[in-house]
């Protein structure tokens, strides 16, 4: 997990989750853990209550670790929705990042996709290339300009004055691209990183 205190600015990890705590702990956790930028919380929000997971969570205390519950549990939204709004209301980073429970990172994620938001000051996000690994099959997506299908949610990371322009929408089917095109449709600049620095399972 991060320290936090070191170099550069703070970045919030929004992990939004449910009942999958295999993927949780073998896949997401330590991937945020094992990354080499600095400067980092990790939000983990559960949607809805789960005993099993506060207590196995509170013997993986660390710092910058934070878990919280939302109140019930809500099928009417896409999944993950109300978790995700929750852990960025709590967030405390100048920079937003979101790691799904089943996905993971690997360790140069947040280091290179900071840098390219600070080699880049007009860019409001950054994402890179994903390799996606899907029913048996190994591909990557992640193309300059962002499109349809080429950005997944676990590698967008912005700056947080861009949920004023446009945040994340409940029922959509591709919440991660149509933000991305909101942004874009509002002249927010990004920066590309053409390395796999996520990996999508489904």
């Amino acid at each position: 997990m991060s320290r936090q205190g070191g170099q550069g600015p703070l970045v919030s990890v929004v992990t939004p989750t449910w009942q999958r705590h295999d993927t949780l702990f073998g896949r997401c956790l330590p991937s945020v853990l094992a990354q080499t930028y600095p400067h980092v919380e990790h939000i983990v929000v559960s949607d809805g209550p789960d005993d099993s997971l506060h207590a196995a969570l509170s013997t993986h205390a660390r710092p910058g670790l934070r878990y919280v519950e939302l109140r019930e549990h809500d099928d009417t939204a896409r999944w993950g929705h109300w978790a995700r709004l929750a852990g960025i209301e709590l967030a405390k980073g100048e920079i937003i990042a979101y790691l799904d429970d089943d996905n993971s990172w690997r360790p140069w994620h947040l280091q290179s996709l900071v840098d390219a938001l600070t080699a880049n000051p007009g860019a409001g996000f950054a994402y890179p290339m994903t390799l996606m690994h899907v029913f048996g099959r190994e591909y990557e997506i992640g193309t300059d300009p962002p499109a349809y299908g080429q950005v997944d949610t676990s590698g967008i990371v912005h700056r947080r004055g861009l949920l004023d322009v446009a945040t994340w929408q409940p029922s959509l089917p591709s919440i991660d691209w149509d933000l991305v095109q909101r942004w874009m449709r509002a002249g927010v600049k990004w920066a590309f990183v053409p390395r796999v620095s996520v990996d999508y399972f489904k």
